[in-house]
């Protein structure tokens, strides 16, 4: 069964299904993609030579009805879409779920009839639909050693024990280029953290030395490449600490295997990758 989800900024949902009190009757915009492609004039006068492709935003249409309580649900459904409201779209089809980012256009509800009709009109700018839920990957990190109930054998027990294990195996079944999210997080003197895709040789490296008690978060998004230090509760952008040479990694497509290094301190690095794939269309 499919069903959708809107969440408008204000934290508002609606839920539209194959039942009332808002039947979706259909919709469009989801299962399509396009994209422009671009070329100049041949040299030889025949045709053109391909030049690259732009994506399109993507309009979504939510076509559906509504009975009784006119009034109310009229009400409803206009303060769940908001005009020129940025919300998040969530889509439902069996096991398979995604979300899209996404501004209200335009609502249509008609004026009489025992059943009322809307239309809703959806603009995505990015027009990737992602995973609802990020995947994350621990790497060198503390596993708690105790479960309950709890029973202490004479040789004692361990509170924690260290993962070492410094590589992330990433598959990324699409074709689509995804941002990561990496967090380094120091119990000790860190020099120069660095992660690296020893698949393709790519590698981010901070020219930093990072001290206990350190996080540092870093993004790779095309419109959202930050490090950001966390020392003492004060944050700080030190994106001007990225080696030169080096570059703020993406999960490719295909097989990513990710290390992480150190010139000194790894045994006090801990590591999180976060990742959500993008789709193209669901």
């Amino acid at each position: 069964m499919e069903k959708l989800v809107y969440e408008n900024s204000y934290g508002n949902k609606i839920e539209l299904t194959n039942k009332f009190p808002y039947f979706l009757e259909d919709y469009t915009g989801i299962h399509e993609k396009s994209s422009e492609l671009y070329g100049v004039s041949s040299a030889f006068g025949i045709g053109e030579l391909y030049v690259g492709r732009s994506i399109n935003k993507r309009n979504i249409m939510i076509y559906g009805y509504f009975k009784n309580n006119f009034i109310e649900r009229r009400q409803f459904l206009y303060n769940a879409f908001p005009d020129n409201d940025e919300g998040t779209l969530f889509y439902y089809e069996d096991d398979f779920s995604s979300k899209i980012k996404c501004r209200v256009e335009k609502v249509e509800i008609t004026k009489t009839g025992p059943i009322r009709y809307f239309t809703i009109s959806l603009i995505a700018f990015e027009p990737f639909f992602t995973d609802i839920e990020e995947t994350i990957i621990p790497l060198a990190s503390w596993e708690g050693g105790i479960e309950f109930p709890l029973e202490i054998p004479e040789e004692g027990i361990e509170f924690e024990t260290k993962n070492n294990n410094m590589v992330a195996e990433i598959n990324n079944p699409t074709k689509i280029e995804n941002e990561l999210t990496i967090i380094f997080t120091c119990s000790g003197s860190v020099k120069k953290p660095s992660i690296k895709n020893i698949v393709n040789q790519e590698v981010l490296t901070l020219d930093y030395d990072l001290v206990i008690g350190d996080v540092v978060t870093i993004t790779t998004g095309i419109n959202n490449k930050n490090i950001i230090l966390n020392r003492d509760g004060v944050e700080t952008n030190i994106n001007n600490y990225l080696l030169f040479g080096t570059k703020f990694l993406q999960l490719k497509p295909g097989q990513n295997n990710f290390k992480i290094l150190a010139e000194e301190g790894i045994e006090n690095l801990t590591t999180e990758i976060r990742y959500s794939l993008s789709y193209e269309a669901v």
